[in-house]
């Protein structure tokens, strides 16, 4: 599905599928986030090529997380830029991890590309005619980060931000961190987000996630027990219920005195 944000800005994504955006400018096109698979990237470069008519000068991964960064080799003959701690998480995938993500078949078949740019922190430049700021905030992972637009107000926010799904929270998640992120982002005063999931939404989705964040951190600490999170639109209306459970699993496995 593709989703219309400005006039040279849409963002693909389907049925809870990480989000794509491309962006198109004075001559080039940015490209954030390339998916789990390369054949899907190169069908989203072909698609931007024939809508936009301009040459893909850049790629971003905002994660390491396979679903942001596998269709990277789509894309071997562009940069493609990330955090330092990106690219180092990357490069320790090994055989087994490409194997259990993408399948042995195609494991053999394909391969994943590192970033061939990286930075520490936070990077501002100009391209295709528009100010980008990229900045890790870490959170949902340590390396997690956000592209912001200048000119448009508008964030990418990776996984920091899930709209309509609920996130995956993993044993590298920190949610207090991922809470500061969220905070941070809401200082920006973005006129639109583009979530790692789900349809683009607006600044009132940062409070959701804050909230979601809050009270699964009560469930972890005995707080809050099941009647209030089935009674919760912000947790029983969002698609992907295992994933919560899945998430719950995972963060207690690092607090074995808990379970």
């Amino acid at each position: 599905m593709v989703h219309n944000l400005y006039e040279n800005v849409v963002v693909i994504g389907e049925g809870g599928s990480a989000n794509s955006t491309i962006i198109s400018g004075k001559g080039c096109t940015v490209i954030v986030d390339t998916t789990l698979f390369p054949e899907k990237a190169r069908k989203i470069a072909t698609f931007a090529k024939e809508l936009f008519g301009n040459r893909i000068e850049l790629i971003i991964n905002t994660h390491y997380h396979p679903d942001h960064t596998f269709g990277n080799s789509a894309f071997e003959d562009i940069d493609i830029l990330a955090s330092e701690e990106t690219k180092n998480f990357m490069e320790e995938m090994d055989t087994n991890y490409i194997k259990s993500v993408w399948g042995e078949e195609r494991a053999r078949r394909d391969h994943i590309t590192l970033p061939s740019m990286t930075f520490s922190n936070k990077k501002r430049f100009q391209l295709c005619g528009y100010w980008i700021t990229v900045r890790q905030l870490g959170g949902h992972t340590p390396d997690s980060s956000i592209v912001y637009l200048e000119d448009l107000g508008l964030i990418i926010a990776g996984d920091l931000i899930f709209n309509g799904f609920h996130p995956e929270i993993t044993t590298d998640s920190d949610i207090d961190h991922w809470l500061e992120a969220l905070s941070l982002i809401r200082e920006y005063q973005p006129s639109k987000i583009v979530p790692g999931h789900g349809t683009p939404c607006g600044i009132e989705e940062i409070q959701l996630m804050k909230d979601y964040l809050l009270k699964f951190r009560g469930v972890l600490e005995g707080r809050i027990g099941e009647n209030e999170i089935l009674s919760d639109p912000n947790f029983v209306e969002r698609e992907f219920p295992e994933l919560f459970r899945y998430s719950v699993r995972s963060v207690l496995s690092k607090y074995p005195q808990r379970s």
